[in-house]
């Protein structure tokens, strides 16, 4: 396995912070990552190097204003102006990185929390581009309390108003994993960025949760999902509506009983690193021999 570094520039002229994990040999598969709001690539050191060692090739990038990318300011910082951006840099990032491999090769987005969502966004522009999807504790709906309620009805007054104001509150770390070891390194990890949320990046993403909710129905890629039962962020009942109410018929949800939101951390992470293998490996066989026989 062999793990570099670099940077990539998106549209608006950000560096953005990249890795790759690179299996020895020839990959069987290529997934493209995007990590949650508020984190970074780095926290992700274990879960790459599984799927490396799988024989996967993963890409990852810290996205603008999220670790080590830029910008660096910290008024700038953890701020989502068009939740659109986060799409178009994923979907730029994954062009190029399609590009040092063969079309042929079994290709997946995926990503954890806020990732996952973006990567919705970006299979639902051009689903014909990738093989599947994985979604990680997918956030497309949080539990709306009547402070939650209360501000998304003046959303956009509150985004245009005070777009950087942190006011827009967020879960707690002990909300995010009943492990107490995976609380404090998340809390004492320097990159991570924690706390409320600012005005006009909360308001991007309650819009980004209507796009999904109007058209999962499109949705036809085969699907891999993983949530815990004891989820105090992202709405387990919503990914269940999108998996009902989508046209694939290869769907795959992996209910972990107890599971908090943190799964990629915690203590269930080897069997939730299991489970994504496996599937991966599956469906890169399985769109190996399609495009065999589509080309016989």
């Amino acid at each position: 396995m062999k793990k570099t570094s670099g940077t990539f520039q998106n549209g608006r002229g950000q560096l953005l912070h990249c890795v790759q994990y690179l299996p020895q040999g020839t990959p069987k598969a290529l997934l493209i990552f995007h990590h949650g709001y508020g984190e970074h690539t780095g926290r992700y050191d274990y879960v790459f190097q599984l799927l490396a060692s799988a024989g996967i090739a993963l890409h990852a990038y810290d996205c603008h204003g999220h670790g080590r990318s830029e910008p660096t300011a910290e008024h700038d910082r953890a701020l989502i102006w068009s939740f659109q951006h986060l799409v178009d840099d994923l979907l730029a990032f994954s062009k190029d990185v399609k590009l040092q491999y063969s079309s042929r090769l079994p290709t997946f987005v995926g990503g954890q929390s806020m990732g996952s969502l973006v990567a919705l966004h970006a299979v639902l522009r051009d689903q014909s581009a990738w093989d599947g999807i994985i979604l990680g504790t997918a956030t497309i709906h949080v539990e709306m309390t009547w402070l939650l309620r209360l501000q998304a009805m003046v959303g956009n007054l509150l985004a245009t108003a005070i777009p950087r104001a942190r006011i827009v509150p967020a879960v707690r770390g002990e909300d995010m994993s009943a492990d107490a070891a995976t609380i404090r390194v998340m809390e004492e990890d320097p990159y991570n960025n924690l706390g409320n949320l600012r005005a006009r990046t909360a308001n991007e993403i309650l819009k980004a949760f209507g796009h999904v909710a109007r058209h999962e129905s499109s949705l036809h890629l085969p699907i891999y999902a993983h949530h815990g039962t004891h989820d105090k962020l992202a709405d387990l009942q919503a990914v269940k509506r999108l998996l009902r109410n989508c046209r694939s018929r290869d769907v795959t949800l992996f209910e972990v009983e107890g599971g908090y939101h943190e799964l990629f951390m915690g203590p269930e992470k080897d069997l939730v690193m299991q489970r994504i293998i496996q599937w991966v490996l599956q469906h890169a066989e399985l769109a190996s021999s399609a495009a065999s026989n589509a080309a016989d």
